[in-house]
């Protein structure tokens, strides 16, 4: 049986509900929650990875002070970006207001006053519509990429065309893009209904983008405003010398990704060329600690279940780490 496919129509009336997922960034989450408020009427999913700091304070003045509905879960662990993002989806498309979109968005943005205002007469079913990101001080901050070759066997990274790198970084109308970050996208119903929620394995960094290829691969296309504009409030810097436990993550996801979506042999066992290659520089480095990230993420990547070694989840017994993001 062939199923529909979701109209391109504008949705006359988008029932919007924020999903945001916070840990431990309480003025951050004051920020962005105020520029929140000023896109007009919403429903708020708070998803808070089980916080120690004013998180929950921040949540019930902002929750008393506005008509809105404001949903707040804390997980009681943390349970990463991915799996955040995967339960308050969840509970948005489960609830009885059925919205025909949500929008994602960490804690650590902003969003000027006429980002939802611009994005509103673009909004279909069809359609992942992104905002463009800059830095608090004006300058370009869009990562997302215009291209994701998971085709050519002799590239290493998967991610081509950086926004920030390309002079479609000056367009004032829509363009086409096939990445998007969980910081702002605003997502058709019709997405989740058609691949599914954000995949919880991945914890943090790629579940954004295995998201974006199931949609795209599902019919879906993105597109990024560039006049809906929002604001990184931290700046993305992620190393390439494995020393911790977000470069295992790091590692890990970039293989699944790989692995998962290459379109030919090569490029699905490239993660076994590129681990050789990082494991070679960390030798070059003496950074033996970085050999056996690289290993256990390679072995955890290319394994049929996307398994996680739990001595890399933060806060688990036998991590020994204490100090986590989400």
């Amino acid at each position: 049986m062939l199923t529909a496919m979701p109209s391109t129509k504008p949705v006359s009336s988008p029932n919007i509900a924020v999903v945001l997922v916070t840990f431990n960034r309480a003025e951050m989450l004051k920020k962005n929650l105020a520029s929140l408020r000023n896109q007009g009427s919403l429903t708020y999913f708070i998803i808070d990875n089980n916080s120690r700091d004013e998180t929950q304070s921040v949540v019930e003045t902002f929750s008393a002070s506005t008509d809105d509905r404001v949903i707040y879960h804390n997980t009681g662990a943390n349970l990463g970006g991915a799996g955040g993002f995967a339960l308050g989806c969840q509970k948005a498309l489960r609830s009885s207001e059925r919205f025909t979109h949500l929008w994602l968005t960490d804690d650590d943005v902003t969003f000027d006053t006429n980002c939802l205002k611009t994005l509103t007469p673009h909004l279909d079913q069809k359609t992942i519509w992104q905002p463009m990101r800059f830095t608090p001080d004006g300058q370009n901050a869009e990562a997302s990429t215009t291209l994701i070759d998971l085709k050519t066997p002799w590239i290493l990274n998967h991610k081509r065309n950086s926004i920030k790198n390309m002079e479609i970084a000056k367009a004032s109308a829509p363009f086409n893009i096939e990445s998007i970050p969980f910081e702002g996208p605003l997502i058709p119903r019709a997405v989740f209904d058609a691949v599914g929620l954000p995949d919880r394995r991945y914890f943090i960094f790629c579940d954004d983008l295995d998201l974006a290829l199931r949609a795209q691969r599902a019919g879906f296309s993105i597109q990024c405003h560039p006049k809906a504009k929002m604001i990184r409030l931290n700046p993305s810097v992620l190393a390439v010398n494995p020393k911790d436990w977000k470069s295992y993550f790091v590692y890990r996801n970039l293989f699944r990704i790989q692995k998962h979506y290459g379109e030919n042999f090569l490029v699905k066992n490239r993660p076994y060329l590129l681990a050789m290659i990082m494991m070679s520089y960390c030798i070059a480095r003496g950074n033996f600690k970085g050999i056996k990230i690289l290993w256990h993420a390679l072995l955890d990547a290319m394994s049929n279940t996307f398994s996680t070694n739990p001595s890399y989840i933060p806060s688990h017994p036998l991590s020994g780490m204490t100090n986590h993001d989400d």
